[in-house]
């Protein structure tokens, strides 16, 4: 009998595919950002003279917008395989899952977050066209965010509450079922691995992103 050929993309495309859509969004989210919209968002705290001169240097080091979302991606999936691969440790599970795996799993849920970049974009450009600086930083796709005033709340607590968004559960499910698929268990087995090792980490993480905003607001 003929063995049936699998086709699987690897890792180093996925990244790379990933890569190139969020680029993309990030060279047309830079295009929603003008000068007038900085100056008019900075108005109240800064001179002009102060505002045109923060506007040249960020001019100077656009470059680095290109640099930092592929290594964002990078980082994230490595943390998220980290965390997954300890929640696999604790569980003692049979399958001998590499890590490299694991972080495909996670590179594969990327595509989620990336789809955030151009819901929001096609929000400001075809649905709210009128908009300041403060809006695009706060604004996040079907998050429970929007549903609140969010100058009433203590910026710490912004992030955190960006978090509970459709997306964030979406990236969730894809860890769940990617991890199943890898181990052959039962679905709920793989939900409760990542609800507690994701889950943790992602505490962890909110935890110390409001402890950050905390100390230097």
């Amino acid at each position: 009998m003929r063995k049936e050929k699998t086709t699987k993309i690897n890792s180093t495309k996925i990244y790379l595919i990933i890569s190139f859509f969020l680029l993309l969004i990030t060279i047309l989210s830079k295009k929603m950002i003008n000068d007038e919209l900085i100056i008019s968002h900075f108005s109240d705290l800064f001179s002009i003279e102060q505002i045109e001169s923060y506007i040249e240097s960020q001019k100077k080091r656009e470059w680095l917008m290109f640099l930092f979302p592929p290594l964002i991606i990078l980082i994230r999936s490595s943390l998220v395989a980290i965390c997954l691969n300890i929640g696999l440790f604790f569980y003692d599970t049979e399958n001998e899952t590499k890590f490299k795996q694991l972080f495909r799993v996670a590179l594969l849920g990327e595509f989620i977050f990336v789809l955030v970049g151009y819901f929001k974009f096609y929000y400001f450009v075809f649905i709210k066209t009128e908009y300041t600086l403060q809006n695009l930083q706060q604004f996040y796709p079907f998050s429970y965010t929007n549903f609140l005033d969010l100058n009433k709340i203590a910026p710490w607590l912004v992030y955190p509450l960006q978090t509970i968004n459709l997306f964030e559960i979406g990236y969730f499910f894809v860890l769940v079922y990617g991890l199943h698929k890898l181990l052959k268990n039962k679905y709920a087995k793989s939900f409760e691995i990542v609800a507690v090792s994701y889950g943790t980490g992602l505490l962890i993480w909110l935890g110390l992103v409001s402890f950050l905003t905390l100390n230097i607001s």
